[in-house]
């Protein structure tokens, strides 16, 4: 539940809730650091005022180290929103006003966090900080005034008051996203409805793990554990070298060259029942909530369509480039995203910039270093020859009916997972089950394991069988109407570990093949 943005906890009682839990909170500033540690900070709550003065950066000292004019890229060491540039080094956080040239000042860190910072990334008005054991530290009121920036290490559930996190291990790379109901207003789905972002952000550590195949996303509002993921494109198979997400769009390449892009979060995957309300059935056409309530609780507008968006492939750029990547937010909707890429054009050096949906990529002069490693980027997309294995967890097993159904590989982190039916008269069809990892409140191992893992469950059934079902065979009718109901989509839950699946369907339990 990333920051939650409705999430399961949030939204109205959860914001209320918030809003006592953290009552009566000293907020440690710039200007007035508190040395102690486990900073408290005000990171969770509801906005109150936004300060757009430059108050309390005069009081940072000068920076006296090497640092750049201007940060063009969001990475895990330099990173902006719209009002402010952020950079570590040594262990020291410094900051600069985004369109400035220069200017950099030391940012006057909690005692605890001096000296200890080694990785910042910057979205909305928070920056998330790793310190150099891999802990979360996030400062609040990133757009506001230096003088209202303060600092926690609280993450996890309940309501982001958790004891803290930390970067899952084994990461290549990371980003922070914050989506918000300030800056974004709405995202779109894929029936091209436009939805409410909610009553809070939704806030996304994402790192790129296990070479490059996997990203874990950590959420402050959900378990403190490193269970939840995004599959990479290509089923789950694409081998990423670099990552950068922003309001909740992520960007990836691999070592040809090959870009990707998905917009995807804890609540736009369908995850997030109490507050949002889903659907695998059409939603174009229907009008559009013209709030978060409505949208809930009134089935004459849109629901969220289900699935979540997909990847999609990006153009190729007609030029040099390296594995230095960046999209960030440029105004509200999440069609507004610019993606930049480090690069070289007629022996300049600089970035090649598009935004989202744009059919090509334009060059812009930097003439600064390239400080990325080159890749290769092939005239022609070369994803298929660097993909990962794909899962080894097939399941099978026989219906009480004496039908079989077959799960070739489950991926926790792929929502749609063919499935075979098999009839004893010979016939059988082919459905897709739909999983959404939903609302945990107590911790879960990462992966498939021995643990039981839970999923919010649904069969989906061609269209073109269903119109042919009087052509099929009696079994399949029989299965189709009677099992299924003759209805497209039927709910199931699931839960999994690495011996058996069990759908709650007929009660089936596949065993590990």
């Amino acid at each position: 539940m990333a920051v939650r943005r409705g999430h399961a906890v949030r939204r109205t009682a959860l914001i209320a809730a918030a809003g006592l839990v953290f009552a009566g909170v000293t907020t440690q500033s710039a200007a007035f650091a508190d040395p102690g540690c486990l900073p408290v900070g005000t990171v969770g709550t509801p906005e109150v005022s936004v300060d757009e003065s430059d108050a309390g950066f005069a009081a940072f000292a000068p920076a006296t180290v090497a640092l750049p004019e201007q940060v063009y890229f969001r990475t895990t060491t330099e990173s902006f929103n719209r009002r402010w540039s952020f950079a570590t080094r040594d262990g020291q956080v410094y900051a600069k006003a985004a369109a400035a040239l220069g200017g950099w000042r030391m940012i006057a860190l909690p005692g605890c966090l001096a000296g200890t910072i080694a990785g910042v990334s910057a979205d909305d008005d928070e920056v998330m900080m790793i310190d150099r054991d891999g802990r979360f530290v996030t400062m609040d009121h990133a757009l506001s005034a230096p003088a209202d920036w303060n600092w926690s290490s609280r993450y996890g559930t309940p309501l982001w008051t958790g004891p803290g996190n930390t970067l899952p291990p084994g990461a290549l790379t990371w980003s922070w996203s914050v989506l918000s109901p300030n800056e974004d207003h709405v995202w779109t789905d894929t029936a091209g409805n436009e939805h409410p972002v909610g009553g809070a952000k939704v806030s996304h550590v994402f790192a790129l793990t296990h070479g490059g195949q996997r990203i874990q996303y950590v959420d402050p509002w959900l378990p403190v554990d490193h269970s939840y993921e995004m599959s990479t494109p290509l089923g789950g198979r694409f081998q990423a070298v670099a990552l950068s997400t922003s309001a909740s769009t992520s960007l990836v390449v691999n070592r040809y060259g090959d870009f990707y892009t998905r917009l995807y979060d804890f609540d736009i995957s369908g995850a997030d029942k109490v507050f949002f309300r889903y659907s695998y059935e059409d939603q174009r056409g229907l009008p559009e909530a013209p709030d978060m309530l409505s949208e809930r609780v009134d089935p004459r507008y849109a629901a969220i369509q289900l699935p979540a968006p997909d990847w999609a492939a990006q153009p190729k750029v007609p030029g040099e480039i390296t594995d230095r990547i960046s999209v960030h937010r440029t105004g509200p909707g999440s069609a507004a995203r610019e993606l930049r890429v480090e690069g070289r054009d007629g022996g300049r050096t600089g970035f090649w910039r598009k935004m989202l949906t744009d059919a090509s990529w334009t060059f812009v002069v930097t003439d600064q270093p390239l400080s990325g490693a080159v890749l290769e980027n092939s005239p022609v997309n070369r994803a298929h020859e660097t993909l990962g294995p794909v899962s080894e967890y097939g399941y099978q097993g026989v219906s009480a009916q004496g039908w079989t159904a077959r799960i070739q590989s489950f991926d926790p982190a792929v929502s749609a997972t063919p499935l075979r039916i098999e009839f004893g008269d010979g016939s059988g069809l082919d459905v897709v089950l739909h999983t959404v990892d939903g609302l945990r409140q107590t911790p879960q191992q990462p992966g498939i394991t021995a643990q039981p893992r839970f999923f919010d469950g649904t069969i989906e059934v061609p269209q073109g069988l269903l119109a042919s079902v009087d052509a099929q065979p009696s079994t399949v009718r029989d299965f189709l109407r009677n099992t299924l109901g003759g209805k497209r989509f039927t709910d199931t839950s699931v839960d999994v570990t690495d011996a058996r699946l069990h759908l709650a369907l007929s009660d089936l339990t596949l065993n590990r093949r």
